[in-house]
């Protein structure tokens, strides 16, 4: 694809970071961005989480897992509060998670990730209407949604770039191509 010399230079993966770092393995791993997640739902600051707070992390990161599997990670990497009794058994549902077993466990779940299936994710968000293509408005309400204030011409060169097809649009196709191609 010719790229347009006097086009501004800007690209899908550089405006709305909030949304596309969301959607994209090597941005998500990081261990300060899952302490950030871990912190915010710490509700009572006492660096370990509940498992429901768990469940929230998790999900904050990407991750709807069934019960089932976070109650399985719970009876495997819970740990018992300090104040349990030594000599009694400590039922799952009481057991907590520390910082470093989360991130154990988040970057376990970030590694298995397939891109390609999270870039869909990402262009479904930005596919508002679900017509399957990323136009101008689209662009411009995720934009606003983020806080991006990009001028609006700035908007029309960026689709008119990346619209490879000229239907008016990013498609999914068009989307997968160019934010692989950040590698």
């Amino acid at each position: 694809m010719d790229r347009n010399p006097s086009a501004p230079n800007l690209s899908f993966s550089s405006l709305p970071l909030g949304l596309l770092a969301g959607f994209h393995p090597p941005l998500r791993g990081s261990v300060s961005y899952v302490k950030k997640k871990f912190d915010l739902f710490d509700s009572n600051k006492d660096g370990l989480l509940s498992y429901e707070e768990f469940r929230f992390v998790l999900r904050a990161l990407g991750f709807e897992l069934p019960k089932p599997q976070t109650y399985e990670l719970l009876i495997r990497h819970g740990q018992k509060p300090a104040n349990w009794p030594l000599d009694q058994e400590c039922p799952p549902v009481y057991r907590l998670f520390n910082l470093p077993t989360a991130q154990a466990i988040a970057g376990t779940l970030i590694r298995q990730r397939d891109p390609k299936e999270e870039l869909r994710r990402a262009f479904r968000l930005f596919d508002i209407d679900g017509k399957g293509m990323i136009t101008q408005e689209d662009l411009r309400r995720v934009c606003n949604q983020v806080g991006n204030n990009i001028p609006d011409a700035d908007i029309v060169a960026m689709i008119e770039e990346f619209d490879a097809s000229g239907k008016g649009g990013v498609d999914e196709d068009e989307f997968l191509r160019l934010m692989m191609s950040k590698k």
